[in-house]
């Protein structure tokens, strides 16, 4: 491979590595147990499984954020409810979402990731998400339910207010518009028994995402930017089987695909660039309760994560190419402790057994393959304050340093990222 491709992959291999990796799932008590929250029951899980809104009770949440340094807000916030005593059940479960930010597919928070790794990311951001809504209901031992789900942004404007164009549906900031896109999403699912030990849960989530750039001033005709296709899709299911009274064991499928092409214009001359990335995980996991209510759980999975390119879409310095990003497989274990009535207490970690991120520039064409066994960890808390329940992701420095107060080293924040759940 020449030095010019080496670095060009380097350049893309640490574009990747500034994702987020660790969230998979959107509350604080499951990130602070570096789970992959399909393997675990936490009403988290609402946000892929919809019919699991019929099963998590009454409650109101609200994502406290994640801290983003001295001096600025907490980034990512929300709150949501869940509804489950309407008319004493009769009409469903309903649940309601409020978000800063329009969050990950089939993720409570925008932070959070789809699949393992670091490129089993979300492409798209926006800050306009209008409506987050879901609504299930049991009949007898099977449950239904249904999402709807929109973000758009729009800005109009005539003579140069816009520069060149008249119309942008896109990242206001001024983003990548094709990595900024607006958002119509549906979702369905289902669970079910499978006999007195099995439940099954399936779902579906579909989303057309669109973006356009419409320019009234080109030469000699007018050109712009647009989706060439957004269809964005989630299928995913999962088994919850009591093989023994404290053994429960949850297997794991899920896919996921993005269209990113879009057209956009070479001179004056429109073009076609197809862009897509896929995802996909296999896996399976042991949920050891011990003691009264502690938890142990410990799993394995199989993912893939695969960008195909026909430009350059994450600032790699290369158009046609691939990147693939393999688990063979990714291992994870935490540990949930209730040291007393109002106190909570967890850990657990991750670890790429045999982790690959592969880098294809089929214009060269050259090639680049990292081989190695990434490791994360995190720590975590809870305090219960009534029926109001606050779990943080704990800075990862706490055990050393203690609180400022003991040690006399500082130690913001105390926790990167707080939720608080109140059920009722």
């Amino acid at each position: 491979m020449s030095h010019r491709n080496l670095k060009i992959s380097l350049a893309l291999a640490t574009a990747l590595l500034a994702l987020p990796v660790v969230a998979s799932a959107q509350t604080s008590r499951v990130e602070g147990m570096n789970m992959l929250g399909d393997y675990i029951k936490d009403y988290s899980g609402i946000y892929t499984y919809v019919s699991e809104v019929a099963n998590v009770g009454n409650l109101v949440y609200g994502e406290l954020g994640n801290f983003t340094g001295p001096g600025s807000d907490p980034f990512d916030r929300s709150v949501g409810a869940v509804l489950g005593n309407l008319n004493d059940g009769g009409w469903g479960t309903f649940a309601i979402h409020l978000r800063e930010w329009t969050p990950a597919l089939g993720q409570g928070t925008f932070l959070a990731s789809p699949n393992p790794g670091v490129a089993g990311f979300d492409p798209n951001s926006n800050q306009w998400e209008s409506f987050d809504l879901m609504w299930a209901k049991k009949f007898g031992t099977t449950s239904f339910g249904l999402r709807l789900n929109r973000s758009f942004g729009k800005l109009e404007g005539d003579n140069g207010a816009l520069g060149p164009f008249s119309t942008l549906e896109f990242d206001f900031t001024g983003g990548d518009p094709n990595l900024n896109r607006n958002i119509l999403g549906l979702g369905a699912g289902i669970g079910f028994e499978l006999n007195s030990n099995t439940t099954a849960q399936l779902s579906v989530l579909y989303q057309n995402r669109t973006f356009e750039l419409t320019d009234t001033a080109g030469a000699p005709v007018p050109v712009g930017f647009s989706d060439d296709g957004g269809t964005t899709f989630q299928i995913a299911g999962r088994m919850f089987w009591q093989w023994q009274p404290d053994v429960m064991v949850t297997p794991v499928f899920k896919y996921q695909t993005y269209d990113l092409s879009q057209t956009a214009p070479v001179g004056s001359v429109p073009a076609t660039f197809d862009n897509s990335m896929s995802c996909w995980q296999i896996g399976v996991a042991g949920n050891w309760t011990l003691g009264q209510n502690d938890l142990f759980v410990l799993g394995l999975a199989f993912a893939q994560n695969k960008i195909e390119q026909e430009q350059d879409l994450f600032g790699a310095g290369f158009d046609n190419g691939t990147i693939t990003e393999t688990f063979m497989p990714i291992v994870f274990a935490g540990l949930e402790t209730h040291v007393n009535s109002w106190l909570t207490l967890r850990f657990g970690a991750n670890k790429g057994a045999w982790h690959s991120i592969e880098f294809e520039d089929d214009a060269t064409p050259a090639s680049l393959k990292q081989s190695d066994s990434p490791f994360s960890m995190s720590l975590g808390a809870g305090v219960k304050l009534g029926p109001l329940q606050l779990d943080g992701v704990l800075n990862d420095n706490i055990a050393q340093n203690g609180l400022y107060f003991i040690s006399g080293s500082s130690n913001t924040p105390l926790a990167s990222k707080v939720t608080a759940t109140y059920s009722f």
